[in-house]
């Protein structure tokens, strides 16, 4: 028994030293800087990335640059108060992370509306993945505090089937984690770890990256449109499907609110802007493919795909309508071409540069 028990110590002991040197490590150099820390977002704050890239629909090298906000686009302008400010809030479409960063839609929106009036300053704050519960904390975090004259808000497609957000939106109490009755111990210490170490972050965003994988259901990848492709769903399995994904509309449509609501509270204008797709109606002017029958999975078509992201698209139309928030409706102006996406959602740099072009035309009925 006595060996057993120094063997444990041992053990104990050997666990705790390794994790005592990799969080003192990971504090000096941590080479997978995660954007979310715990409860908080982490911006990379003057990043560089560069992509040798094979497609033709981008660049042959790829340069992503991050500001020293964290942002894509110029530095803030010293004269502030004279700049008519625009911060683009989104995920993966609003970031085009491999995009260059001159064809990124807010950049090419900036250089549309600059022909008219150069005291424009448009910032790209898109961040992959994200969803309007991580619009939130970075709206409370951070943007409150930047105070852009603009946010514009692209979202709906990273909000399908996420059940787990209204968990998280009840945690959130003016930006900060607070505990709920609800809540177990484990999960609240579990988050404490990750706010306050680096070892415990890492640990904290990797389980969850796996869990997203193994839950995720569309991968960016570059399609291949095949017009031979197609898929028809049985009727019922299609009702069923969509009566499901309403039941998450009204957690969406509050999520929506609160965005609304913490802008206007500090004097941000907002703007919303619908989730385009290139799934749903007619026929691909490139492939030919018929765009409502083409086969995205075993259970998912294309018709299917664009009826459920247009509920989600119908409860920001309602939300703006009835809160006379500015809307921008890309979703029904950006055309359904393989030429402005790579994959169901994500832009080419033909599609970037016109929704650009579109965003700036459109803004300047409302833009002052």
């Amino acid at each position: 028994m006595a060996k057993i028990g120094k063997l444990f110590m041992y053990v104990i002991y050997l666990i705790a030293f390794i994790s005592l040197a990799l969080e003192i490590i990971l504090r000096i150099y941590n080479p997978i800087p995660f954007r979310i820390k715990g409860d908080r977002i982490v911006l990379p704050i003057n990043q560089s990335y560069s992509f040798v890239n094979q497609y033709p629909c981008f660049d042959s090298l790829i340069i992503h640059k991050k500001n020293s906000l964290g942002f894509r686009g110029e530095e803030k302008p010293t004269n502030w108060a004279k700049t008519t400010s625009i911060l683009a809030v989104g995920g993966s479409t609003t970031e085009c992370f491999f995009i260059s960063d001159d064809k990124a839609w807010p950049q090419v929106m900036q250089s549309e509306l600059r022909k008219s009036n150069p005291a424009i300053w448009v910032n790209n704050a898109g961040l992959n993945g994200h969803s309007t519960f991580g619009h939130l904390l970075l709206m409370r975090d951070i943007v409150v505090k930047l105070k852009p004259t603009y946010v514009y808000f692209l979202t709906g497609v990273n909000d399908m089937d996420r059940q787990d957000l209204n968990e998280f939106d009840t945690k959130m109490v003016r930006g900060k984690f607070v505990q709920m009755q609800q809540q177990s111990f484990l999960k609240n210490l579990g988050h404490t770890l990750a706010n306050n170490s680096e070892f415990a972050n890492l640990i904290f965003n990797l389980s969850k990256a796996v869990k997203a994988r193994n839950q995720q259901i569309f991968i960016d990848k570059m399609v291949a449109l095949n017009p031979k492709d197609t898929l028809i769903l049985d009727p019922m399995f299609v009702e069923k499907t969509l009566s499901d994904q309403k039941k998450l509309l009204p957690a969406y449509a509050k999520r929506l609110l609160e965005l609304v609501q913490v802008a206007k509270q500090h004097n941000i204008r907002p703007v919303m802007i619908t989730q385009p797709l290139l799934y749903g109606e007619g026929i691909d002017p490139v492939t030919k493919t018929d765009l409502a029958r083409y086969r995205i999975s075993d259970q998912m078509n294309g018709a299917l795909y664009w009826a459920k992201l247009s509920l989600y698209n119908d409860v920001m139309r309602r939300v703006c309508a009835e809160n006379q928030i500015p809307l921008i409706d890309l979703a029904k102006l950006l055309p359904k071409s393989s030429v402005y996406f790579y994959d169901a959602m994500h832009y080419t740099n033909a599609g970037s540069i016109r929704v650009g072009e579109i965003l700036a035309k459109e803004s300047k009925a409302f833009l002052h």
